[in-house]
């Protein structure tokens, strides 16, 4: 099972590639979920949104993508973060953010103790995705729960930033572009859910990268 740490939204669709449609999220963690799961594997996402109706509808679209989310906690006092009316049918009672993730309203908290606690509920992962520039001690709760289960850790930084964290000599860093796009997060999802199987992390990064195209957009 992969476990994926990060916040998610509503958002203009993000592609679907086992059925070819929208799922109506947005964030990069949630991509790599839904392209993990598309790849094949069992993911979770741990992270959390609003206590709200966009946070319900999050919920909802997760589970029709195939994402795990017994691990995504509500904060009462946030608001979900929610990305343009693309995203919403039309009676819909959630108010959209323009220009990007910004929230309106704070943002879904997700501390060092909301990570031990939705880590906690997951047993038996194999590799955790760090989708999100988190403060040191949230990471410390996260690497600490890859260490014992023994699971490969992967993170994903904007690119030409560093991880902000020793992450253990076996971990993988990833740069995500400035337009992480389909092509990127599909890979990443392919790398994972290789990883995930037993595959080496050099065989799967390399499998990856030509089944999902992204050589390609990256040249």
């Amino acid at each position: 099972m992969i476990v994926v740490l990060g916040r998610p939204a509503l958002g203009p669709s993000l592609p679907t590639p086992a059925a070819g449609q929208g799922t109506g999220l947005a964030g990069l963690s949630v991509a790599i979920c839904v392209a993990a799961s598309a790849a094949g594997a069992k993911v979770e996402l741990v992270g959390s949104v609003g206590d709200d109706a966009a946070g319900d509808e999050v919920i909802i679209r997760l589970a029709r993508a195939g994402v795990g989310h017994a691990a995504v906690l509500r904060d009462p006092s946030a608001r979900t973060g929610v990305v343009g009316r693309d995203s919403l049918d039309d009676g819909d009672d959630i108010e959209p953010v323009d220009g990007g993730l910004e929230m309106s309203g704070r943002e879904p908290r997700l501390d060092a103790e909301d990570v031990g606690l939705g880590l906690g509920y997951l047993l038996g992962y194999g590799v955790l995705v760090i989708a999100e520039r988190l403060p040191q001690d949230v990471m410390a709760v996260a690497l600490e729960a890859a260490r014992y289960h023994q699971a490969s850790v992967v993170a994903v930084v904007p690119e030409g930033e560093d991880a902000g964290l020793t992450l253990g000599e076996d971990a993988t860093v990833l740069e995500a572009p400035r337009e992480a796009g389909a092509a990127f997060t599909g890979m990443v999802g392919r790398f994972v859910a290789a990883l995930d199987a037993g595959v080496s992390a050099a065989d799967a990064f390399s499998a990856a990268t030509k089944g999902s195209g992204w050589e390609a957009a990256a040249e």
